[in-house]
This record gives C-alpha cells, sequence and structure tokens, in this order.
C-alpha cells in the first residue's frame, strides 16, 4: 500500500503529456491505462475516459492558389490583392502621396484563442522532429495536420469548420512560416522587409513604390527575440547575446542580416530580409522591365560567350546580383562553371555547375572557410568561368590572376562609378598592380532610381577598360553604352573596343562581329515579341542559337543580317545623253605690287640637287643683250636657267 500510494504521488507530480497517454494518441490505450489504474488524467483538461468519445474528422486545411501578379496602377486611393488566399490581403492605402501597407488577416475570437493555445501546447508535445528538417512545405503541412487530428480528438476540442480554417491558417503562419512576416514573404512585389527595433513599424521595400511603412509592429522585446533565433535556425546560424550578429540566407535563398541585443543597435533586436526569387530573372524580365536594352544585352551576350572578363558594381540594393545571375545564362551549357559566395544568392541553369559557399569558424581558429580560401582552390579545379558573388578582399588578388592567366571571371562590387572601381582596386584591401587591372575587359554600372514614386533600376553605363598607365594608375576606358535618363533609352557611343580585341583573338572580321551583335538583338526582340520570360525556356533557345544558329533563325522567322552591301545598278536610258563635267575655273585675285610673270610654254631646265649648280646673275644692256656672270657654285641651290633671251 505504502508502494501505491508513493507512485499515486508520483503520478499526481507529472503532467498529463508526461504520463504518456497523450504520445500514444489513440482511445484505447488511454482508457486501458484508466483501468488499470496505473495512471489518472488531470481534472482540468475535464476529459472522461469512461464516456463515449466522437471522434469527428476534420476538414482539410488548403490554401488557395495566388492568382497571377496584378498590374498595380501609377494613381489609386485604395487597393487590394491576396497574399495567402483566403486569408491574407493586402491593402495599399495613398493619403497625401504617401503610401501605407496595411496587412490584413483574420481574426480569432477568445474562445478561438483558447483553442488554438491548448492545440499549440499539444503540438509542442507531440511533434518529435524539427520542421526545418523536411523541405518541402506541402509534406510539413501534411504532416502537422495529422498531429493536429490527432490533439483534438485528445483533447476533446469542438471547432467548426470556420474556426478550425482560422486555427489551421495561424499554426501555418507561426510552426511553417515565419509568424508575422510570412505573408509579405508571399508578395511578390516586396523586395526587402526591415525592423528598426521595437514599437517602430516594419518598412518594406515596394518593387513600384519604393519604401513604405507596414501596420506590423514589434512590441514585446522577448518576442522580437525570438523571431530572431527561429530566423537564425531557419539559415542554419548561430546567433545569441554572445554573438549578436547574424548573416545568412533562407532555403529560399533570402538574405538575413540580424542583431541580438540593445547592445549592438539601442532600439533593440533588428532584422532586415532581403528576398530572393524561386524563380530567377531571365534577360527578358530585364527588357521588360527596360533595365536594360536589347542591343546592349546583345553585346554583352557576344561577350560573356567570347570568355570576357566583366565587373558589375553599384550601390546597395540596384540590382548587381540579379543582373549577374541573368549575365550567367548566356555562359555556354558545357562550359564548367564555379561560383562564389557568402550567402548562397546565384541560380544558374547549368549542369555542370559547383556553388561554393563560405562557413564560419567553430571557433576564433578552426573551421572558418572563407572567399579567398574557396576561389584558390577553385583555379584547381579547372573551370572555364568563375563567378564571385561579391569582390571585397584579398580574394580579389586570385581573381584577378586568373584573369591574367586566361579564365573568364565575373563578379560584382560596392561602387557608383568607373573611376571608383579603379581606386578600390588599387587601393588597400585589395591592393592591384596596375597590369592586373587591365585585364578586366568591362565594368558595367548598374543605379537604382527613384522619381515620382516609381522605383526602377537601370543599367547606367558599359565601359570598356583600355589600358591602365603603370606610373600613374589613370585608366583610359570606353564608354560604348549610355544610359539616357530625359528618355529612358540607351545611347550607343562610337567603336567598341571590346569587339576588335575578339575579332584579333578569334580571327574574326570585325564587320561579321558587328553584324551578330545585331541577329542576337533581333533573336532578343522575337522573344519579346513572342512574349517568352521563363528563365529555362530562354535558357533552352540561347542553346538551340548557339549549336545551329542558321536553323534556328529559319524557324522563328527572322532574317539573318546581309554581311556585305548590295550595290543597285541603275540603268541608263538610251536617249539619255551625259554631259562632261565642267572643270573649275581658277579665280585670280589682283596683287597691289607689280609680279614679273615667266610664260610656262617655254621650255624649262630643272637641275637636280646633287649636281653642282652654276649661280648666275643676269644683266640687260641697252641693245636688249643678256650678259650671264658667274656668281658661285653651290649644290644646295635649285637654279631655273631661261635658254632663250627675255622678251623686250
Amino acid at each position: 500500500m505504502i508502494i501505491m500510494k508513493a507512485k499515486k504521488k508520483q503520478v499526481k507530480k507529472k503532467s498529463f503529456f508526461e504520463t504518456g497517454v497523450f504520445k500514444k494518441s489513440t482511445k484505447k490505450k488511454a482508457v486501458k491505462k484508466c483501468k488499470d489504474k496505473k495512471t489518472k488524467p488531470v481534472k482540468k483538461l475535464k476529459f472522461n475516459f469512461g464516456s463515449k468519445i466522437e471522434i469527428r474528422k476534420l476538414p482539410k486545411f488548403k490554401l488557395d492558389k495566388r492568382k497571377a501578379m496584378i498590374i498595380l496602377p501609377n494613381e489609386f486611393k485604395k487597393i487590394k490583392y491576396d497574399l495567402i488566399p483566403p486569408f491574407a490581403k493586402v491593402e495599399l492605402i495613398k493619403e497625401k502621396n504617401e503610401i501605407t501597407y496595411n496587412l490584413i488577416e483574420p481574426e480569432l475570437t477568445k474562445k478561438e484563442q483558447d483553442d488554438y493555445e491548448r492545440i499549440i501546447d499539444g503540438l509542442m508535445e507531440v511533434i518529435d522532429l524539427e520542421l526545418t528538417s523536411i523541405k518541402n512545405k506541402e509534406n510539413v503541412l501534411t504532416y502537422v495536420e495529422k498531429q493536429i487530428q490527432d490533439v483534438v480528438n485528445e483533447l476533446n476540442i469542438s471547432l467548426t469548420d470556420i474556426s478550425h480554417g482560422k486555427i489551421m491558417y495561424f499554426i501555418y503562419r507561426d510552426f511553417i512560416g515565419l509568424n508575422h512576416i510570412e505573408p509579405l514573404l508571399q508578395d511578390p512585389y516586396i523586395e526587402d522587409i526591415s525592423c528598426d527595433g521595437l514599437n517602430i513599424p516594419l518598412y518594406i521595400i515596394h518593387r513600384k513604390f519604393g519604401s513604405i511603412k507596414t501596420n506590423i509592429i514589434y512590441k514585446e522585446e522577448s518576442e522580437l527575440k525570438e523571431f530572431i533565433v527561429k530566423v537564425a535556425e531557419r539559415c542554419g546560424r548561430f546567433i545569441s547575446y554572445a554573438e549578436p550578429l547574424l548573416d545568412g540566407s533562407l532555403p529560399d535563398g533570402s538574405r538575413v542580416q540580424a542583431s541580438y541585443s540593445k547592445d549592438i543597435t539601442t532600439h533593440g533586436p533588428t532584422f532586415t530580409i532581403r528576398k530572393f526569387t524561386e524563380t530567377p530573372f531571365s534577360p527578358m524580365d530585364l527588357i521588360i522591365n527596360k533595365t536594360i536594352g536589347s542591343e546592349v544585352l546583345a553585346f554583352l551576350w557576344l561577350a560573356v560567350e567570347s570568355g570576357s572578363s566583366i565587373l558589375i558594381a553599384g550601390g546597395t540594393g540596384t540590382g548587381k546580383t540579379t543582373f549577374l545571375n541573368v549575365l550567367s545564362m548566356f555562359i555556354p551549357q558545357n562550359a564548367k562553371i564555379i561560383t562564389v559566395e557568402d550567402t548562397r544568392e546565384l541560380q544558374l541553369p547549368h549542369e555542370n555547375w559547383i556553388p561554393a559557399v563560405t562557413r564560419p569558424g567553430f571557433s576564433k581558429e578552426y573551421g572558418e572557410v572563407t572567399m579567398f580560401d574557396l576561389l584558390k582552390e577553385s583555379f584547381r579545379q579547372s573551370p572555364d568561368y568563375v563567378i564571385v558573388g561579391e569582390v571585397r578582399g584579398k580574394e580579389a588578388y586570385v581573381m584577378f590572376q586568373g584573369m591574367a592567366s586566361g579564365m573568364s571571371s565575373m563578379g560584382t562590387m560596392h561602387a557608383g562609378k568607373v573611376e571608383d572601381v579603379i581606386n578600390r582596386l588599387q587601393t588597400e584591401p585589395i591592393n592591384l598592380s596596375p597590369s592586373f587591372i587591365e585585364t578586366l575587359d568591362l565594368v558595367l554600372i548598374m543605379s537604382h532610381t527613384r522619381g515620382k514614386g516609381q522605383s526602377a533600376r537601370r543599367l547606367k553605363e558599359v565601359v570598356e577598360i583600355e589600358s591602365i598607365d603603370f606610373k600613374t594608375g589613370a585608366s583610359r576606358t570606353n564608354r560604348i553604352y549610355t544610359w539616357l535618363p530625359s528618355t529612358d533609352t540607351f545611347e550607343k557611343r562610337g567603336y567598341s573596343w571590346l569587339l576588335q580585341k575578339i575579332s584579333k583573338n578569334k580571327g574574326i572580321a570585325l564587320e561579321e562581329l558587328q553584324q551578330e551583335v545585331l541577329d542576337r538583338k533581333k533573336v532578343l526582340d522575337w522573344m519579346r515579341k513572342s512574349k517568352i520570360s521563363d528563365y529555362k525556356e530562354v535558357a533552352n533557345l540561347i542553346k538551340e542559337y548557339r549549336q545551329d544558329k542558321v536553323k534556328f533563325m529559319k524557324r522563328i522567322g527572322v532574317v539573318e543580317s546581309v554581311k556585305k552591301p548590295v550595290v543597285n545598278i541603275v540603268p541608263i536610258k538610251k536617249a539619255e545623253t551625259i554631259e562632261p563635267i565642267k572643270k573649275p575655273t581658277a579665280k585670280i585675285v589682283p596683287i597691289n605690287k607689280s609680279v614679273t610673270v615667266i610664260p610656262i610654254n617655254r621650255p624649262v631646265k630643272i637641275v637636280p640637287i646633287n649636281k653642282p649648280v652654276t649661280v648666275v646673275q643676269t644683266k640687260k644692256t641697252e641693245a636688249g643683250v643678256l650678259i650671264k656672270k658667274p656668281v658661285s657654285r653651290d649644290r644646295s641651290v635649285k637654279k631655273l636657267i631661261i635658254k632663250e633671251p627675255l622678251d623686250k
């Protein structure tokens, strides 16, 4: 009896979930344990094991597919569109030229909130694996929904279909998604999401309207810290008070930067998420968005395919990585590519591709893998192209050394103009010699323009690097394409030094390369006219063009540019007479002074320089006889000697 009493006391100290009845989640085993009197359910749950349990199968939770992205007008007062239909929506309100982003979600009643908390507590006991280990969201949702069915039956919770749908939405948002910002991540117009601290509204970067304030505010520090820890776990990183900074990427490729404590950011914990689309931009998307013109892109297509080294420069958020990803689609399909990044952002359609990512160390001395290490090892794998996510340190020396050895390289850099790029490459911490910088072929400058409430990214200029002065470090450049903001078009400026270099290296006539650029421009214009924008489809068409250009051009119905000019011969009519060309008459200008004119019809003797010349002095007598008197002999003087005497 004493032993039994002791056991009963232990059972009373245990919670309902610690007894093991909940985890088995079946009615038969729970009732059997009650009959054996080895366990006793907690009275607070008001669950009678002796009574019959009505097991009601909950309806399947389903999220509707979002419709095609709507086109937002420039002028409006209120606009609504779905984010996670049929639950989450957004309402854009414009007042006094200021736009507010209001997130609309379903509201839970008091009973629904209580049921939600009970179900959450039950899930925390039942789920025995990390949801982040399941990559597919649909599989995670199926697993969670099955566990919720067992929890609702065990706790005898009665839910209507409407209540079940709302509770399931919040469970999906908080368990599978990223809490309050999950609907924002589903908005195709949002590029950046930033939280500046406690009691401050979240701000977003809208693709069309720029920076906009939202109605989402974190008021509790503990809630914001828990969210940042959750984001760090999704990134596969660790953040704490000892290591309060986070730099990583989410499984979908979105880039994350966060701080954990007020010691670092005085307004409280912060985070910034830069979204990266699952489907990368294609070359046609950039042309449709007017980021670049078709002729400029055709020129870059030929440059990348020819193995030119390119550096894309610009400020923060100007679209450097996106543009780099687009240029990588022009690399031949069979070429071996190695990409080196801090956080995984590039998405290439190639199979022969090795994506390399840096790794932080386990301590200050061990386990760290830097971009310099990855880049140094990449050149030992004999790649055809090396792509560096961002050039900012000593890894640039390895990259430019590869360029000097003939290996094609591409990368990005933070700089506003070409002169800044050259200065950064020549100063610390990069500190390259002019001979290395000369191996760079092209510098592309990106810009992010914000005007009249519009936000747009443009390729500002395409600059060719011709040479670098070894003494002064000054660069000789050629701006071949420039963006004109007034007309939002691209202007070509003169010749291309790069085409001349490709012509010399490959033995192709310069005229043929110029015609090749025009042919590729026609292909890009045809894709745009045919509304082909999917990056995989565009990549396949580029591959088909490279394999058999004549067959491809014939298939799409585009005529190739004529390589040689055609001369049109116009026949002359028989009755037509051709008049002789009249010689222009010389205009005689009178001179004030008297001039002696020597007649041309008289014979003149020209004495060459290398023979001795007798210089004579002539004098006319009264009888009109010319007397010649020798003066000197000089080899360097030419003298005209008139054989006949002068007229009177």
